[in-house]
């Protein structure tokens, strides 16, 4: 029980410094009235919340912008992201650059917390902080590293590993039954990646084709590998679902060597893989729904335009898309096997199954 607190206290001091990482040197501020509008700009009246001229009432013009990300209505009580400098007579101005939302998100993460707290108890506590560790770990040390110039595959295949083990042991703590989960999604997980990395060569994928990372080339002036960028998205994207999976099928196998400890070894190996063949089933349809998902508005795109299909799927957007769905379907299901065997090995020699 100790040793959960202490994980728990850890992770929330994690939690903070992400939190930390978002803020800078702009400021939020509170909307007092409805903005007055003209036809392509509105003047917005707000008070300073935050910093050195906290309580300072400001005012700032933004433009109107239809059909863009800012294309929605400022109004009263709402909280508002502005830059904030001095003119050549000291005189405090402010530019508008977004809408504040952090604070929605975090009554929406709190929602999850507490529907997490009721039934998951310690358990489902620990997921969520193992999940506050894997955005720490990518946003402090990955991209970090990746924006160094290291080679994005393997700083990700690195990141990613210490993201699994660390998840585990959180969830399961250091048993039997985490350390099989373990090396079955890094098996998993390698061989998704290894694929996406064969098969964006043989396609000829350049990486370039997304418009977020013409903007970091043009505007931020980094040169890094993007197509090794890519593949270590694949690899990231594919261990939430890989260790579902590799988690399910070794809890199924320990808790069968439990309730029936004379079971052999062969019959704990076919009982796996008919667990994981129902997993596998729902798992991969859940993989790439949300890879299809994440690209509707790109075919709305060929749709609209009357594109023909196959012009369409040899775009390289969309055949990033598929390389991620298939890749990562193609490691879940290897997972299967790497998992069943291992968990299978394990449980057989445990007398208890755990």
């Amino acid at each position: 029980m100790y040793k959960k607190l202490i994980f728990i206290l850890i992770m929330s001091l994690l939690a903070s410094s992400i939190a930390y990482a978002f803020y800078n040197d702009n400021v939020v501020a509170l909307v007092l009235d409805d903005p007055q509008q003209t036809e392509h700009s509105e003047t917005i009246k707000a008070k300073i919340m935050e910093g050195k001229y906290k309580d300072t009432i400001i005012t700032i013009e933004r433009e109107l912008l239809k059909d863009s990300v800012y294309d929605f209505n400022i109004e009263k009580d709402d909280k508002i992201l502005i830059e904030l400098y001095e003119d050549e007579s000291n005189n405090l101005n402010a530019n508008f650059i977004n809408i504040w939302r952090l604070d929605k998100l975090k009554h929406l993460a709190l929602i999850l917390f507490i529907m997490v707290l009721i039934f998951g108890k310690i358990k489902g506590t620990l997921s969520l902080l193992s999940l506050l560790f894997s955005g720490f770990i990518i946003i402090k040390f990955m991209i970090p590293a990746i924006l160094k110039g290291y080679d994005a595959i393997l700083v990700s295949i690195i990141y990613s590993s210490i993201i699994i083990i660390v998840s585990f042991i959180m969830i399961a703590g250091f048993t039997k039954k985490s350390f099989a989960s373990i090396l079955g999604t890094i098996g998993g997980t390698a061989v998704a990646g290894a694929l996406a990395n064969i098969y964006s060569k043989a396609v000829k994928v350049t990486g370039f084709a997304n418009e977020d990372v013409g903007f970091i080339v043009s505007n931020m002036g980094v040169t890094i590998d993007f197509r090794g960028l890519y593949i270590s998205a694949v690899i990231i994207g594919s261990i939430g679902v890989v260790m579902d999976v590799s988690m399910s099928i070794t809890s199924s196998i320990f808790e069968i060597k439990k309730h029936s400890p004379r079971i052999s070894r062969n019959a704990l190996i076919n009982s796996g893989f008919e667990v994981g063949k129902d997993i596998m089933s729902t798992m991969i349809n859940t993989l790439v729904l949300a890879y299809t998902g994440s690209s509707i508005p790109l075919l709305m795109i060929y749709v609209a335009s009357e594109a023909s299909v196959t012009y369409a799927l040899n775009s390289e957007l969309i055949a990033i898309e598929i390389i991620k769905s298939l890749c990562g379907s193609i490691g879940l299901v290897f997972t299967i096997p790497f998992t069943v065997f291992i968990a299978s090995s394990m449980a057989q020699k445990s007398r208890m199954g755990s």
